[in-house]
Order: C-alpha cells, then structure tokens, then sequence
C-alpha cells in the first residue's frame, strides 16, 4: 500500500512538472489549444453531452429504465446482468456517449440494482462516443460526409458490445485467474429518489467536471505535438483527448477515416480519467481497459467492411484539403452487418454456456 501510495505521488508530481514545463514551453501553442477547447465545450459538447447526462439521471432514477431499454435486455444477459434496468446503461450509452453512460452505471450502482462486476461491465460495453459527436463532428464536420460518421458509430457501438461480451465469458469463467476485475462487489446503500432538480444539478457539476478535463488535456496535447514531427503530431491528441485526437486525425493526408475511427476507440487518457472521477473506486475501469485492444482491431474491421471496395477522393472546401474513404456499401446493409454480429455473439456465448454444463 506504501508502494503504490508512492508511485502515486510521484506520478502527480511528473504530471505538474510537465504541465508546467508546457506551459512556459509553448506558450502560443497552449493558448491557441485552450481557445479551441473552450470552442468545444460551448458548442457541440454542450447540446451534445450535457442534455444526455440530465436524461441519464432521470432514467435511472425513474422507473422507465427498464421499459425503455426492453431491446436491450439480451445484450445485457450476454454481460452477465440480470437487472431489468441494466439494459438502461446500454440505452444511455449508445444514445449520450461515455459521460451519461459513466453516470447511469454509478447511479444504478449505487442504488444497489447492479453490483460492482456488472456496473464495470456496463460501463466498458456503453463507454463510447455519442452519436451525434461521431455523425455531425467527426463525420459531417471534420471529414466532410455523414455516411462515413454513421458507418464509424455504428462500428465503434458493434466493436465495443463484441468484445465486452468476449471479456465477460473470461470473467465468468474465473475473475481471479483473468485479473480484471477485483474490486468489492457488495453494493452501497440506495441514495434518495431523484428529481428533476437533483438531476439537473448533478448534470451541471458533472458537466463542468468534463470541461475541465477536456480543456487540460486539449492544452497538453496542441504542446507536445509542437515537439513531434509532423507525421506523428496527431498521437498526442489521439492518446490524450479524444475531440482533438479526432480533429487531428481528420487533418491527416490519407487514410483520415482510419485515424479518426482508431481515435474513437482508443478514446484517450480524458474519457478515463472523466469516468474514474463519475464512478465509485469499487467500480473497476479494467474491462474498459482490457478490451481497448480488441476493440481497436474489431472497430477497423468493421469499418473496413463496411466500406467494402470503397475508394479515396479529395475533398475541397474552404478548409484544407483533406483525404476520405467514400463508401460503396449502402448504409441498410452496414446496418444488418451490425445486426449479424450481434448475434453472432450471442451464438458463440450460448454455445459456450452449453460446453460448460
């Protein structure tokens, strides 16, 4: 406990040293960093988050979760959940993003209707990006097509319930020799019932939570990346932030689609570091990191698949030229492509079950 006390400590310490360092470093590079996220926080996070957390609240603190996230009662058996309302996580998630998705998992959690296993299964199966930020920012805004944002959510949804239900089999099988998950399971008590004025207010704090995270570690990454060249002056932002990860990506001169879908699932040290401060420390973030690799690999080939025999076309615009996949394949297809996979996930674990018993 010494150790890690320490370790802990001394990471702090390096983080304030580099913040610092930064800062006098590359004083026009943080300013013009700091001017963006600002942007970003008073625009399209704000109508794109911030209702979403209000409606998270409500939802769980209502009894409608478990009538509203019916469609979504087997996917969340495949997790191992068994609550009505668990299903409501994966609702939230695929309609607000990481942050509701981070909320309505602690809420249920501490309600005492999940335990902590299934909330940290939850959580890693709905902690994405929301809709509208992948098909209006990503794909409309930053690569010029709405078919190309419509193709990377749908990917990062299927990529991110395939492979949380591939962690949950190894979990099931024996936490202990998997290493995932060990945190306390026994629940907290149940919090009063919720308002709607408690809900706005907790959507608010949590809210201004997630603009300061976005807004330091924007301002890191547009400072390192001054240090890199320029092939590679999108890793920081891909790995730190990822709004800035998917902005940088998106300037690439080829394969931008790539990048900006590898930058939705890595999702950055922010999105984290935003769901340890919204979840309770019982609430382990290690499903959520153990299956980012596979992830990464399932989002790209889907996505690849999706754009099956697609080719590339500059697009001009006032802005910089920039490179983009334009698909053949037509979006009911990629649609039912998503549909297969579902349940073809929901075969092998049924099948598994079976070799069990």
């Amino acid at each position: 406990m010494n150790y890690r006390q320490h370790a802990k400590g001394a990471a702090l310490c390096f983080a304030a040293a580099v913040t610092v360092f930064l800062l006098f470093a590359q004083p026009g590079a943080c300013r013009t960093a700091a001017a963006e996220a600002l942007a970003l926080c008073g625009a399209p996070l704000l109508v794109g988050v911030y209702p979403f957390l209000i409606v998270s609240n409500l939802i769980a603190g209502s009894g409608a979760a478990p009538v509203l996230a019916v469609p979504l009662r087997p996917a969340a058996r495949v997790l191992g959940c068994r609550s009505q309302s668990a299903a409501a996580v994966l609702l939230v998630g695929a309609l607000g993003g990481f942050a509701p998705a981070g909320a309505a998992a602690a809420g249920l959690y501490r309600r005492g209707e999940v335990t902590a296993r299934e909330a940290a299964l939850l959580l890693a199966a709905a902690a994405g990006s929301s809709p509208s930020f992948v098909m209006l920012s990503v794909g409309q805004g930053m690569l010029g097509s709405l078919a190309v944002g419509m193709r990377l959510y749908f990917c990062q949804l299927a990529a991110a319930w395939l492979s949380t239900g591939l962690i949950a089999r190894l979990m099931r099988q024996g936490p202990a020799r998997a290493g995932i998950c060990t945190a306390d399971e026994t629940p907290q008590p149940a919090l009063p019932p919720v308002t709607l004025s408690s809900a706005i207010g907790d959507a608010s704090l949590t809210y201004i939570k997630l603009c300061g995270f976005v807004v330091y570690f924007r301002i890191m990454a547009g400072a390192l990346a001054a240090y890199l060249p320029a092939q590679f002056s999108a890793l920081p932002a891909i790995l730190l932030e990822v709004s800035s990860g998917c902005q940088a990506a998106a300037a690439l001169p080829q394969h931008a689609a790539y990048a900006c879908c590898a930058a939705l699932s890595v999702q950055g040290l922010s999105v984290l570091a935003q769901l340890r401060t919204l979840c309770p420390a019982a609430v382990s973030l290690r499903p959520l990191l153990a299956i980012r690799p596979l992830h990464l690999a399932l989002s790209l080939g889907l996505f690849r698949l999706s754009l099956c025999g697609g080719r590339t076309a500059d697009v001009y615009s006032s802005l910089e030229s920039r490179v983009i996949a334009l698909p053949r394949l037509p979006l009911p297809c990629t649609v039912l492509l998503f549909i297969l996979c579902l349940l073809l996930c929901g075969r092998l674990c049924r099948a598994l079950q079976q070799a069990e018993k």
